[in-house]
């Protein structure tokens, strides 16, 4: 049986009071759409920064909330997170409670600059393009994510267990038939006898 797709699941859910509820119901999500989901949960004693790296290691994708978060962008260790994925070449889906583009939640006060004097992005994107580049899609909810990241992946993950699969038995083959060929040399040599 396949092994199922493993999306690791990035966001500032962490820091909600109910932390370990929310990670159950976007656990439960994943269930729904016959993957598992892998929740960063903090345990006390245990360094957060390696268990997400190894968590998002074993992950086939990233499953990253962008809601703004403590202002108006996301919450940084998410990006951190996005941008760990994409380095060990792992998909990422988006998804945000809020989808309107940057320029919409930080207006331009004077020539497309904020009211420190910085330029306002405005390419039409709920985050940063380096977070959201032009192709990705940015879902409303998790479970668009989700289902992106299904839709995505499904094949590419079945089609490399079936390569693994594949290998496996030829190579269990030629180890039978090596087997073979020799026991059938070792009972030629007993009826000629040598």
């Amino acid at each position: 049986m396949p092994r199922r797709l493993r999306l690791y699941l990035a966001g500032p859910e962490v820091f909600r009071r109910d932390a370990a509820a929310e990670g159950a119901r976007l656990r439960a999500l994943c269930e729904e759409a016959g993957v598992e989901g892998l929740f960063p949960l903090h345990v006390e004693g245990v360094d957060i920064r390696q268990a997400c790296i190894d968590m998002i290691d074993a992950a086939d994708a990233l499953i990253a909330n962008i809601t703004p978060f403590r202002g108006a962008h996301m919450d940084p260790g998410t990006a951190f997170e996005i941008g760990y994925a994409e380095a060990r070449g792992k998909p990422v889906f988006l998804w945000s409670e809020d989808t309107r583009p940057l320029a919409a939640r930080v207006p331009p006060v004077a020539e497309g600059r904020d009211a420190d004097g910085l330029l306002v992005e405005d390419w039409g994107k709920p985050e940063n393009l380096m977070i959201v580049p032009d192709g990705r899609d940015v879902g409303s909810t998790p479970q668009e994510a989700i289902a992106g990241a299904v839709e995505a992946l499904a094949f590419p993950v079945r089609n490399r267990e079936l390569k693994r699969l594949t290998r496996f038995l030829v190579t269990l083959a030629f180890l039978l038939s090596l087997l073979a060929a020799l026991g059938a040399g070792a009972i030629v040599n007993r009826i000629v006898g040598w």
